[in-house]
């Protein structure tokens, strides 16, 4: 078989994802181009990324006209219960993780969606949220934490998931029990709901890393880019240099290729053992620029801690998109790479069952 023709037929594994969600007619119709950029972006600005301008071309084929007010229509009407296993059966996706923490929709509501099978992602921060609403004392919170995510863990869960990047930025601290303590206990009556004390953040990732890694579960970090929440500057994966060094027992996976902190997040993964790389919102949002990303994401990067990922959320279109995207361009980067006598042939064809399938497979023990 050719480059080609392993890329195009082997089984996805969606390392990072989430569940489709029911949208109102409206919302289809007046803002369906905002669910294709992750900017706090009005329509005006979001019809014009390409990444919106390729979910038209599928729509496009999907319904058979190129006006736009009509496609939006005709896809305000779908049942999206078939619709979506439609569109994410054309995507040859045979696992999905979907982290639990958006949208609303749980992994297991999800599974109506998709013929895939769904695995879930526990993400932290709303589970101490939801403990900081219901008891009084750090150590009831902390011992419910504790309790929770090692059932998780112990359950379907396949790994757990943090939005550091977005409360308190990916420069985490070692506060000690006491330190967080006192963040607790300051919380009062300014509580809204909504976990951003730094010390409180920082302590229960190193928790979560520590329950993971005695179970040699994973833990996904958002890197890179993301929506307005999270400070540009500190989402660079190189910020997680003390978290990595103090929880060498535990499988990171940095996420989304940390754009456009790329070629950091290969130094981080090419230094530290258990430090992984998933190309997910890379994929499909960056478009006409993933293929010069997958470059240098292998420039450096072990080809065997790359893993597909495509961040879909709320709408399926996403998951093609995404999928297009990554057996488009991986096949060019890897038949250049032979082409220019980086790799031969059989080894190529390894990096892409590698990066597609076989390294998430091993990671999640799937």
């Amino acid at each position: 078989m050719t480059i080609a023709e392993i890329v195009d037929s082997t089984p996805l594994v969606d390392n990072h994802a989430h569940a489709v969600e029911p949208q109102s007619a409206e919302t289809i119709r007046e803002a369906f181009s905002t669910f294709f950029t992750e900017g706090e972006l009005s329509p005006r600005h979001a019809r014009h990324t390409l990444n919106y301008r390729a979910a038209l071309s599928l729509l496009q084929t999907h319904f058979e006209t190129d006006d736009e007010t009509e496609l939006l229509r005709r896809r305000s009407e779908v049942d999206l219960e078939s619709y979506s296993r439609e569109l994410i059966g054309q995507t040859g996706t045979e696992v999905i993780l979907a982290d639990d923490g958006f949208p609303d929709l749980s992994p297991t509501e999800f599974e109506a969606y998709t013929d895939a099978d769904v695995r879930p992602i526990l993400r932290i921060e709303p589970v101490i949220e939801n403990l900081v609403d219901a008891h009084d004392t750090f150590d009831d919170v902390v011992d419910e934490f504790e309790t929770t995510v090692t059932e998780a863990l112990a359950g379907d869960y396949v790994a757990l998931k943090s939005i550091v990047a977005y409360r308190t930025g990916l420069d985490v601290g070692a506060p000690g029990r006491s330190d967080a303590r006192a963040a607790f206990d300051a919380l009062g009556d300014a509580w809204d709901g909504r976990l951003e004390s730094k010390p409180l953040v920082d302590f229960f990732l190193h928790r979560a890393c520590t329950l993971a890694g005695s179970v040699d579960a994973p833990v996904q970090l958002h890197t890179g880019f993301g929506d307005a929440d999270a400070h540009p500057h500190f989402v660079d994966p190189t910020y997680l240099y003390d978290l990595l060094r103090t929880h060498r027992e535990t499988p990171v996976v940095l996420l989304h290729a940390s754009y456009p902190y790329v070629r950091q997040a290969g130094y981080v993964t090419s230094t530290f053992e258990e430090a992984y790389l998933d190309i997910s919102l890379a994929l499909p949002f960056a478009q006409n620029g993933v293929e010069p990303l997958l470059r240098q994401v292998f420039e450096v990067t072990p080809t065997s801690k790359i893993m597909y990922g495509s961040d879909a959320f709320c709408l399926p279109e996403l998951y093609v998109l995404a999928a297009d995207r990554i057996r488009a361009d991986l096949t060019t980067v890897l038949e250049d790479l032979v082409a220019d006598g980086f790799l031969d042939e059989r080894y190529a064809e390894t990096v892409a069952r590698n990066v597609l399938r076989e390294n998430a497979h091993s990671l999640y023990d799937l």
